[in-house]
């Protein structure tokens, strides 16, 4: 035998070796998973389902998938009857979390496997699934921290706020949410279904192959890590929670509030202003503009479903949901890379929407007073801070459309992502 393939003899062994090591550090992750994620909590299990959703936009071969949901349902009968012992809560998020924990160890015993371009797609949907697990849960942990930082609460200001409009918008809807059951249960569901959405873009962007689909997940972490700071800025939790057993049926009139920080329960989370639930469904809606218009429709119908959630669940007030309008617009200019940061397009965006952000939280702190004059001033406030970050990203969104196309033309008719697997799977 040749020196040449004696050489390849000994590389092709070393690689088997390492795959064989590595599916078995990975087997026993998957395991460890298993037994110590808490999937009844609901944004571990919808986030850890992301997998499943990668695994039918992107590789939909209907074997694999029934499979993956048999061997799913087998878990949790195990989990639910023998770890347990018939002590289920929140069986649709451990349903979720066990059906994309099965997805993650097949696409990644795949990825493990796979050879060339068919690998490197696999891990385009292995590393975001687990990215956005991890984070899903890392910021369950991390939003804690911000109790133990911020003991008080601005929770009053923004109560505040919101009754100077006429009436308080959480508790009108936290009305409706208390007397109509399956309106307070599909709120619920879409509350924590969050990541599923942004799962949906992402894989929807992987699929096309049009742009990088990277794009999506550093959107929506950025998010997530911006906000937390803003958190730390302007510390609250919600109306549930400061007016407790009165949610939502006794508001107390806003003239009759002593603006100060109050002490909140340090098990409460400080993550009202922004609303990044709100901040993340209006991103999701931003970036479905490349699909088709039943898509987009659906959507902007999970921006409004958003808006009715986040105030009837009594986690936001209304103006947490207000302030996360330019605060997203802000993120969209930022992550748009395609558009050089000096257009106006991408500039005036970028820092009217971080000024805007900013000047709420100022405002709402030092110069409430301005607000309480009239309904009418915090009304034409509120519009301004939509209307006016929606103009800017139309036009920001217009140009970025413009520079895909024109890549498009100059690389040729675009290629399926899913065809993409099929076809280097079947070489």
């Amino acid at each position: 035998m040749s020196t040449v393939g004696t050489s390849r003899l000994k590389q092709d062994s070393t690689h088997s070796i390492f795959r064989m090591i590595t599916g078995v550090l990975f087997g026993m992750l998957v395991l460890l998973a298993w037994v110590g994620l808490p999937f009844d909590l609901p944004f571990v299990g919808f986030g850890l389902a992301s997998a499943f959703i990668f695994q039918v936009i992107v590789r939909p071969r209907w074997l694999q998938l029934a499979s993956v949901m048999l061997v799913a349902c087998a878990l949790v009968l195990v989990d639910s009857f023998l770890l347990r012992k018939g002590h289920v809560h929140n069986l649709l998020s451990i349903s979720l979390g066990m059906l994309g924990l099965v997805s993650f160890a097949l696409l990644g015993f795949q990825t493990i496997w796979a050879e060339g371009e068919e690998k490197q797609q696999l891990k385009m949907v292995l590393i975001p699934a687990a990215a956005l697990t991890f984070f899903t849960l890392a910021s369950q942990r991390l939003l804690n921290l911000g109790a133990i930082l911020s003991p008080n609460t601005l929770d009053l200001y923004t109560y505040v706020f919101d009754g100077s409009l006429g009436f308080q918008p959480s508790f009108l809807v936290g009305t409706l949410f208390q007397r109509v059951q399956i309106v307070r249960e599909i709120g619920n569901f879409t509350y924590f279904a969050l990541p599923l959405g942004i799962a949906l873009v992402y894989g929807g962007h992987l699929k096309r192959n049009r742009s990088s689909p990277w794009f999506v997940l550093e959107l929506f972490m950025s998010a997530g890590l911006l906000g937390y700071f803003l958190y730390l800025l302007f510390p609250a939790t919600g109306p549930i929670y400061v007016a407790s057993h009165s949610f939502p049926n006794s508001p107390v009139p806003f003239s009759q509030i002593s603006l100060r920080a109050i002490p909140v329960n340090l098990q409460i989370v400080r993550n009202a202003m922004p609303s990044l639930h709100m901040a993340w469904a209006l991103l999701i809606w931003y970036n479905s503009k490349p699909f088709s218009r039943f898509v987009r429709a659906l959507a902007f119908s999970y921006v409004l479903i958003t808006i009715l959630d986040t105030l009837g669940t009594g986690e936001h007030y209304l103006i947490d949901l207000v302030v996360a309008v330019p605060f997203s617009v802000a993120l969209q200019a930022l992550c748009t890379r395609s558009i050089p940061m000096r257009s106006n397009a991408r500039l005036v965006p970028l820092f009217g929407g971080t000024v805007l952000t900013i000047m709420w939280l100022i405002m709402l702190r030092y110069c409430i007073a301005v607000f309480v004059i009239h309904p009418f001033v915090p009304w034409v406030c509120i519009v301004g801070s939509v209307t006016l970050p929606g103009w800017w990203l139309a036009r920001l969104l217009a140009a970025s459309r413009e520079v895909s196309q024109h890549s498009s033309l100059e690389r040729g008719s675009p290629t399926d992502l899913s065809e993409n697997c099929q076809s280097a799977s079947t070489q």
